[in-house]
């Protein structure tokens, strides 16, 4: 009885692993990822059942001579890898019209770096379950991996923008889509898909750090190579098509600029009115070049398919994080919480004069 206890423990262990992307995900791919979970200590067993040795639980235990003539060196954990690959290639080669199978087949290929081979499996999922953002983005990795060349494609761009059509959250997705974007010299869009996916990670985090540096960088390019007009700019649209704008100002005092650290983050917030939790939108910006002037619209929301002018009434906050991160941290220095009407906002003024105790 304790070994069956134990085998189930054991393969509830990387099912877990596996399926939790999908139960992190959208609604369809958490039923998918709890079948992920259910089936595959299930399927272990019965495996183990009909081409295992179940006869071995109840055999007695050797002798130390007995267990010492009989150690072998182990196989090596790629070994393995490979073994299960052939095994699960073979069972796709039966079940071709299994997508499970293909995307645990196409992810664990991809590991291996086989990449072609993973971009096959993948297709195959991706045939089989259509309009699924995950599969999807893990589609277009692959086929970025297979091309053996550092630049994002038209095609595997096009494939990133409807997986984010169809899960604007999907963190993977966002990063791959933001560096597409950033190669074809749109910077500024870049930063805003990549102030999205900051909005989902673990602000100490290893993650939250990569996409910080890559915010940092586009912002640095920007300010190096700003946009020439060539031709004359457009006459502005009238107020009601030209979306919602508000105009930010924010200062700070010497005494507090000349005591910033050089990893010191500005983060601006936009809440609704007595709202907590997520924001609206945010913006994160290397706190130098105060004053500073900052303009937010719809394009810095953290959850598309709303507009700030949605809400009559939010709240603006800023605050400068000594250690770069999101949280608020004692020493830090914020400004007071402003609220102001969308849809009549005259420039906004933030003063950075409070220090976090």
């Amino acid at each position: 009885m304790n070994f069956w206890i134990f085998a189930v423990i054991l393969l509830a262990v990387p099912a877990i692993i596996m399926s939790w992307p999908f139960l992190a995900g959208s609604a369809k791919e958490r039923v998918f990822g709890l079948i992920l979970l259910v089936t595959m200590p299930l399927a272990g067993i019965v495996l183990y059942q009909n081409i295992g040795t179940p006869a071995a639980i109840n055999l007695q235990q050797p002798t130390a001579q007995q267990a010492a003539q009989s150690q072998a060196p182990h196989a090596s954990d790629q070994s393995q890898m490979n073994d299960m690959v052939m095994q699960l290639q073979q069972r796709m080669a039966e079940n071709p019209d299994d997508p499970e199978g293909w995307l645990i087949l196409g992810r664990s290929l991809k590991t291996m770096k086989r990449y072609a081979e993973a971009q096959n499996a993948l297709a195959n999922a991706n045939r089989l379950v259509p309009d699924n953002a995950m599969i999807m983005v893990e589609l277009a990795e692959a086929t970025l991996f297979s091309s053996g060349q550092p630049e994002i494609t038209p095609a595997i761009r096009q494939m990133l923008e409807s997986a984010i059509e169809i899960d604007p959250q999907q963190q993977k997705g966002l990063w791959l889509l933001g560096l597409a974007v950033s190669q074809n010299g749109e910077e500024a869009l870049a930063i805003s898909l990549w102030q999205r996916l900051l909005g989902q990670l673990e602000p100490a985090s290893g993650a939250a750090e990569a996409v910080t540096q890559q915010i940092d960088e586009a912002q640095e390019r920007i300010a190096q190579n700003p946009p020439k007009t060539t031709t004359p700019a457009p006459a502005p649209a009238p107020a009601a098509a030209a979306g919602v704008s508000i105009p930010v100002s924010i200062t700070a005092p010497q005494e507090v600029l000349a005591a910033l650290p050089g990893n010191a983050t500005l983060f601006v917030f936009i809440h609704p009115t007595g709202g907590a939790g997520m924001p609206l939108a945010v913006k994160r910006i290397a706190a130098r070049g105060f004053p500073m002037q900052l303009n937010f619209s719809d394009a810095d929301l953290l959850r598309p398919g709303t507009s700030l002018n949605s809400f009559e009434q939010l709240d603006i906050s800023a605050r400068i994080s000594m250690s770069g991160i999101a949280n608020a941290a004692s020493g830090d220095y914020q400004a007071n919480r402003i609220t102001f009407n969308s849809n009549n906002a005259s420039e906004i003024a933030l003063h950075l004069d409070q220090r976090v105790p």
